[in-house]
């Protein structure tokens, strides 16, 4: 089987964390066997400009094994959507022409995000019969009025030419057949993969005096970390010894590293910044559980992959953590309450020897192992390829 994947960000040398489970993701179906090829029309915004080297050329090379045609541009239009997706539109063409030119008829695309390689691409697929699934990760789809008119076009015109809609969790896979009127036959889960290889059983670390508290997010506003640090901040002043390693990086660095200052809580917080995933099954492997505060998720990868490795979970119920976290792996709590977040993280440590690190693991591999997501792409492209034939 020979797939195309044409993911709308991906990583580059300025953003290794943009769309890093895209590529791991690619590199699980190469494993198993399937033949994969990465078309990546990145876009970067326009701040980047004096950390880009401009360079107009389609870029080959190999990641994870992979074949990546890779072309990377600056958005100069962040203000006029059309004139960007124009833009946007050429180069993607562009690299899916070279796939063609290099690699021959795909059996399948994958596509990663109507906004904005679905929209660019779902036309001239669609003339040339090629059968084409979307996915969707943007937690716009969970907002209100998440999407500008232009946006919402480009979404509807999108789905109607898709093959089928693969979404992450069912509040996403909800929220979409509501907001845009899809019938739920076109729309099927379709749960992000761990690999379980890479993050693997950990032993519970020996020191129970102190409980390590793992939180590892991107600092961006709507993940939270300032919840996360007033509750580990109330949660060390009733009396519990406890650290916190917050591992990402993100454009709200500065105002975390104030409030950790503020709070007094320095020498109990690690930052070590962006980390390679080696270094986070390290961290989690030293790690007694894990939180995430965010208020909204289209899925919440950081779950399954620190229940992969054994560990509880405290998460918010804000959209895909109601699908992965189940009474034996950790607790949901409300959005936006300190005092909640705080009481969960509590009840868990007071319980944490009922938390089975066998059980949560072999659970979450169940659900969400390679294996059943290899068996769930291969199941969808039969019936695509022949409906696309007919």
């Amino acid at each position: 089987m020979k797939l195309f994947i044409i993911p709308s960000w991906y990583p580059t040398e300025i953003h290794p964390e943009s769309g890093s489970f895209f590529r791991d993701r690619a590199s699980i179906l190469h494993r198993n066997g399937i033949e994969v090829i990465i078309g990546a029309p990145v876009t970067h915004s326009l701040k980047d400009f004096f950390r880009y080297s401009p360079n107009n050329t389609i870029q080959t090379n190999f990641d994870y094994g992979l074949p990546i045609y890779l072309r990377e541009s600056i958005n100069i239009f962040p203000k006029m959507e059309k004139l960007f997706f124009t833009r946007y539109k050429k180069s993607a063409i562009n690299i899916l022409n070279k796939l063609l030119e290099t690699h021959g008829l795909p059996d399948l695309v994958m596509i990663h995000s109507s906004l904005w390689a679905g929209g660019a691409l779902g036309e001239i697929l669609n003339k040339n019969d090629i059968p084409f699934v979307l996915t969707e990760h943007l937690k716009e789809f969970l907002i209100p009025n998440g999407f500008s008119t232009f946006q919402k076009n480009i979404i509807h015109n999108t789905y109607s030419m898709a093959s089928q809609i693969l979404l992450s969790s069912s509040p996403l896979k909800n929220a979409i057949s509501k907001n845009f009127n899809i019938h739920k036959s076109k729309l099927n889960l379709l749960p992000n993969p761990v690999d379980e290889h890479l993050f693997t059983l950990r032993k519970i670390p020996e020191s129970k005096s102190q409980f390590t508290i793992v939180c590892i997010s991107l600092f961006r506003p709507e993940k939270r970390i300032d919840l996360v640090l007033e509750s580990f901040n109330t949660l060390v002043h009733s009396g519990i010894k406890a650290k916190l390693k917050l591992i990402g990086d993100g454009p709200l660095k500065h105002e975390i590293e104030n409030q950790i200052q503020k709070l007094g809580i320095s020498d109990l917080v690690e930052l070590p910044g962006y980390l390679s995933q080696n270094r986070i099954v390290e961290e989690l492997h030293n790690s007694h559980l894990l939180v995430l505060a965010s208020d909204i998720e289209t899925f919440g990868m950081v779950l399954i992959e620190a229940q992969a490795c054994g560990l509880p979970v405290v998460a918010t119920d804000c959209g895909g953590p109601r699908d992965i976290i189940t009474p034996e792996s950790g607790i949901l709590v409300k959005p936006g309450s300190v005092s909640e977040l705080t009481d969960a993280i509590k009840k868990l440590i007071k319980s944490f020897e009922k938390f089975d690190p066998s059980g949560i693991r072999n659970s979450v591999i169940q659900r969400f192992g390679q294996q059943k997501y290899v068996e769930s792409i291969r199941n969808f492209t039969p019936k695509l390829i022949s409906s696309s034939v007919d």
